[in-house]
């Protein structure tokens, strides 16, 4: 599941410290090395994980004394990366893009820092020489990418590449003049027809005691199909919201990829695939809506075939994501390593109220695809997660 994109950095003016605020053991780390450079309690403002594309991170750290201060200056913007702690787990490295030190009127001194988890660092580079796959599986293809983008010492941030294979094959052509990124055409490679999910996961190795950086994948998702959380209303839930969201939909698609004719002095016109209506959705009364997406190193109408397909597979009509605020407690824990498993959704309330057989009107299995990590403030010190999941109309 393809989620949008978001690096710029975060800016949050006019906090001031409170005791109030619940604060996160940090682990500050240099970001190629992985030493430890320092620990701190940072007042965590936003901490998400997701499925394929980076989650964000946004943090204050507020600066009581001059040992704070001097933790806070070891932090250097695109040099160093941190370890997000709840409890005893890893949630999350984050590499580090912005960072503001500040002073207000009555001498408080703090950092804002933001940055992304490490599936943002493939997005960071670009592909600077043609490579060539041909007749290869979509994971070895996948692996072949991270190797070669971590070819430097410069730029190996230390994956570990989680073997085995899918089953289907791929060809693939990068070109350097095409100025793309690994990160894109990893989610590209991922998100066709029959692709493949992945993430980085932080864990804590039980041999050496030392975090290591996992890149895993699930053929055709990830997680464990056979495990199913139930989460209701009451119970575990605080919130919840079902936002539909009809503005990237459509029922009609078709990709464009590269032109066939490589004289610039004669008119030329890219490779286009067939269109692909969601012929039960125009059946249904829904108007025609139109879609392109545009996959600028395609050069076979097979494999643009195989994009449109996709599209309109998952992506056709409106899209409910919902979201859940799940409360934390003896006897309910999840983290971002559940990414990919699925959940029981059961609310009642004046909205979704019992039948009149007294079951339930909501009650849906989602896959959790993302997980935001919420910091317990003022009066409300429970912890809690708000979990986003794989849509369904």
């Amino acid at each position: 599941m393809r989620l949008p994109l978001l690096f710029m950095p975060i800016a949050i003016f006019g906090w001031k410290r409170s005791p109030d605020v619940a604060l996160h053991r940090c682990v500050v780390a240099d970001f190629l090395s992985n030493t430890t450079l320092t620990e701190m309690d940072l007042a965590v403002d936003t901490c998400q994980r997701r499925i394929i594309v980076p989650g964000q991170f946004s943090a204050t750290a507020p600066l009581t004394n001059r040992d704070e201060a001097a933790k806070a200056r070891k932090i250097v913007v695109n040099r160093t990366k941190i370890h997000m702690w709840k409890d005893n787990i890893p949630w999350g490295t984050y590499f580090i893009r912005y960072a503001q030190p500040e002073e207000d009127e009555e001498g408080n001194l703090t950092l804002r820092i933001t940055g992304q988890s490490l599936e943002v660092y493939p997005y960071l580079r670009k592909i600077r020489t043609t490579l060539n796959y041909a007749g290869m599986d979509q994971l070895d293809i996948a692996r072949a990418l991270l190797n070669n983008m971590a070819s430097r010492p410069e730029s190996d941030i230390g994956l570990n590449l989680m073997a085995g294979l899918s089953g289907v094959t791929r060809d693939r052509t990068y070109k350097a003049g095409e100025n793309a990124s690994y990160g894109t055409r990893l989610e590209q490679l991922a998100n066709v027809i029959n692709g493949f999910e992945y993430m980085v996961r932080t864990v804590l190795d039980p041999d050496t005691d030392q975090l290591r950086y996992d890149w895993v994948w699930g053929y055709p998702t990830l997680g464990s199909p056979e495990v199913v959380r139930d989460i209701t209303q009451p119970g575990h839930i605080k919130s919840w919201a079902m936002p539909q969201d009809g503005t990237e939909a459509g029922n009609a698609w078709q990709t464009m990829g590269d032109t066939l004719n490589d004289d610039l002095g004669t008119p030329s016109e890219p490779v286009m695939s067939l269109v692909y209506e969601d012929a039960a959705r125009l059946a249904a009364g829904e108007p025609l809506l139109d879609r392109t997406e545009t996959y600028s190193s395609v050069k076979l109408q097979s494999t643009l075939n195989a994009y449109a397909q996709q599209l309109r597979d998952t992506r056709s009509g409106p899209v409910t994501v919902p979201q859940i605020r799940v409360r934390f407690d003896d006897s309910f824990s999840i983290d971002p390593n559940y990414l990919g498993d699925r959940a029981r959704f059961t609310l009642l309330n004046d909205y979704y109220p019992l039948d009149d057989t007294g079951a339930p009107t909501f009650s849906r299995d989602w896959r959790i695809v993302g997980m935001d990590l919420k910091t317990p403030k003022g009066e409300d010190q429970e912890a809690s997660a708000e979990l986003l999941f794989e849509g369904a109309t």
